[in-house]
């Protein structure tokens, strides 16, 4: 798929396709099906939508040319140079599972399924990895995920010394560039490095938002089918990018700072302190501050 990443993790799989928390057996009734048929035909669905994902890339890693678009896009907003990306972890709220439920609470103590994205500058989705545990740490789903073994190998191309940004959860490298920890001592260069990154990071939370705004079901996934959650998510991400690059933006249905607040709220996190960060992720990281503009 063009080196592109759109992957169930595990054995996991995500939900139903409408807009409303509209229940499965209503929507049986109003076309004279069973609901047994509802699941099928949303299975099948899915699947193909996720092969004509794989012919068209509707989900796909940049390519140059792409990604000198998004860097400039980036770099206008804030002067923050090199960003092909954005990278975050979220949540889909299910039931119990029937086998291990507690590895599926998080930190929030509800159950969940994780799903990793890395964003654009027009919050579509370039990669997408879902289906692990809601327990997981943001940094141990990124090592889990095969966007990281692809980096470790080179068969992705971070284009002109490009890189992704996230939050504190990730470990700093020269692939993905996090914030300095604000531990009270940080300089005024420091914190201008933090703003401005963070003023072009909050695009994956904003993409995420979007994406559960157009697809409600995403909020709460009502079945114990966990084969079927990772797949209805990432076939609704498909959709979420095909409507952008179409013209159809969420705005006119979505609340963008109420479902923003509830995705910061459910993927709150103590990141910690990461240790033996290699030396030129942190020269990067310096000469990054120091051109910004304060």
């Amino acid at each position: 798929m063009n080196g592109s990443s759109v992957r169930e993790g595990g054995t996991n799989y995500t939900a139903f396709m409408d807009t409303t928390y509209e229940e499965f057996r209503s929507v049986a009734s109003r076309f004279n099906v069973s609901k047994s048929t509802c699941w099928d035909i949303l299975q099948r669905t899915s699947k193909r939508l996720l092969n004509v994902n794989a012919l068209y890339g509707i989900i796909k890693w940049p390519t140059e040319e792409e990604a000198l678009l998004t860097m400039q896009s980036f770099e206008r907003r804030s002067h923050f140079p090199g960003i092909l990306g954005c990278i975050d972890g979220s949540h889909i709220k299910i039931l119990a599972p029937q086998h291990s439920p507690n590895s599926y609470v998080n930190r929030k103590h509800f159950h969940s399924i994780l799903v990793q994205g890395v964003c654009n500058h027009k919050r579509m989705f370039i990669d997408l990895y879902a289906g692990e545990p809601g327990s997981l740490h943001d940094s141990n789903l990124f090592s889990k995920s095969d966007l990281c073994e692809r980096i470790e190998n080179g068969t992705v191309q971070f284009y002109n010394n490009s890189h992704l940004v996230g939050d504190l959860a990730y470990k700093l490298s020269t692939s993905l560039i996090v914030g300095f920890k604000n531990l009270g001592n940080l300089t005024e260069m420091q914190i201008n490095f933090n703003k401005k990154l963070n003023a072009n990071r909050v695009e994956i939370e904003n993409a995420f938002a979007f994406l559960k705004g157009r697809f409600r079901r995403l909020k709460y996934v009502e079945t114990v089918r966990l084969d079927f959650v990772s797949l209805f998510t990432v076939t609704a991400a498909v959709l979420h990018n095909a409507c952008i690059m179409n013209g159809d933006l969420p705005n006119q249905y979505v609340n963008l700072d109420e479902e923003l607040e509830e995705e910061r709220q459910n993927n709150a996190i103590d990141a910690g302190n990461h240790r033996n960060i290699r030396n030129n992720a942190i020269a990067k990281r310096l000469n990054i501050m120091h051109a910004l503009p304060l």
